[in-house]
């Protein structure tokens, strides 16, 4: 990414979407390997977590935290996407070209992938409520945020806005 390095605001946009993406990469990797590790050590996780709870717990507890696991990794990795799309257009902006059709795509993708945070959002939350009955000590905060689903709002009106000020620029150096 080459920013103009009189814009600290675009630097320091790119520097920390480059480091979300890491983190999500790293949380991705992460739940996706812990996942087939908890199936394969099942005896040990149950036996560990019914110490703790101090009753037994149902098979279906693996179950429900290798679901959680795989929702987190779609997660993250809508994240990485996210980020992604995020690096490209303050690239772009850096470069002066900013009203390019494909920003416009690129904000209506990240959008969706707001929405599709929001949605994995909702059985992770079961899930999470579920589990939190289930073992002591075990709490569940995840649920739908009106925060993401207004961003992804914002992000389709400013895709459009971009879209259009995509059209007004063709328009006018067809003009000239």
């Amino acid at each position: 990414m080459n920013l103009r390095p009189k814009d600290p605001l675009l630097a320091a946009t790119g520097t920390i979407a480059l480091i979300g993406q890491g983190l999500s990469a790293i949380v991705a990797g992460a739940t996706l390997i812990a996942a087939p590790v908890i199936v394969y050590a099942r005896q040990t996780v149950l036996g560990g977590l019914a110490g703790e709870a101090h009753h037994p717990l149902p098979p279906a507890t693996i179950g429900a935290l290798v679901a959680i696991l795989l929702l987190v990794a779609a997660m993250a990795a809508c994240a990485f996407a996210f980020l992604r799309h995020l690096r490209r257009i303050v690239a772009s902006v850096a470069h002066g070209d900013p009203f390019a059709p494909v920003n416009a795509a690129r904000l209506a993708a990240m959008g969706w992938l707001t929405l599709a945070v929001e949605g994995l959002s909702i059985p992770v939350g079961g899930i999470g409520q579920w589990l939190a009955t289930t073992i002591e000590d075990a709490t569940s905060d995840f649920g739908v945020s009106v925060g993401g689903v207004l961003l992804a709002l914002i992000l389709f009106i400013l895709a459009r806005v971009f879209r259009e000020g995509a059209r007004m620029r063709d328009d006018l150096e067809g003009t000239v």
